[in-house]
C-alpha cells in the first residue's frame, strides 16, 4: 500500500542516514561526502530538506528515512518565532531565526514557542546568497 502524505515535496527515494540520530522528526539534513543524511550541525547552513513526521522518532545507521524537499510542512522549532520569520538550521538540526550570514530555508506560518513543531513555508533551496 502507497503512504499517504499531508504535504508537498517529498523525497520519496531510498535515503539512508549516516548514523544513528534520534528525534528526527522536522529536522533540517544535509547530504555528507557519502551520500548519507545527517543532521545539519552548523547554524546557517544550507539543508538538502527537513525529515517528515511519519518517519521513525529514532533511526539506526543505513536506516532510511523519509525528507521534504520543498512546500509547506512542519518542521522542529526549537526558539520562539513569530509568523514570518526567516528560519536557518541551528547546530542541532531544529530551526531557529536567521541573522545576517545565514541561509534561510524556511518561513514560519504561524507562532512557535521554543522545542515545539510548528508549520512553515519552505522557500527555494537553490537561493545562493544568505540573509
Amino acid at each position: 500500500m502507497a503512504k499517504q502524505y499531508i504535504t508537498n515535496g517529498i523525497n520519496t527515494s531510498a535515503t539512508r542516514v549516516a548514523d544513528d540520530m534520534e528525534n528526527v522528526a522536522g529536522k533540517a539534513v544535509k547530504l555528507n561526502s557519502d551520500g548519507l543524511l545527517e543532521f545539519c550541525n552548523t547554524k546557517g547552513e544550507m539543508p538538502i530538506g527537513i525529515v517528515t513526521i511519519d518517519n521513525e522518532a529514532d533511526v539506526s545507521k543505513g536506516d532510511n528515512v523519509t525528507y521534504q524537499i520543498f512546500a509547506v510542512g512542519i518542521a522542529a522549532i526549537s526558539a520562539t518565532v513569530t509568523a514570518g520569520t526567516e528560519l536557518t538550521p541551528g547546530s542541532d538540526g531544529t530551526l531557529v531565526a536567521a541573522e545576517a550570514g545565514d541561509f534561510v530555508c524556511a518561513i514560519a506560518m504561524n507562532d512557535c514557542n521554543a522545542n515545539a513543531m510548528g508549520t512553515v513555508k519552505r522557500v527555494d533551496y537553490y537561493k545562493k546568497e544568505a540573509k
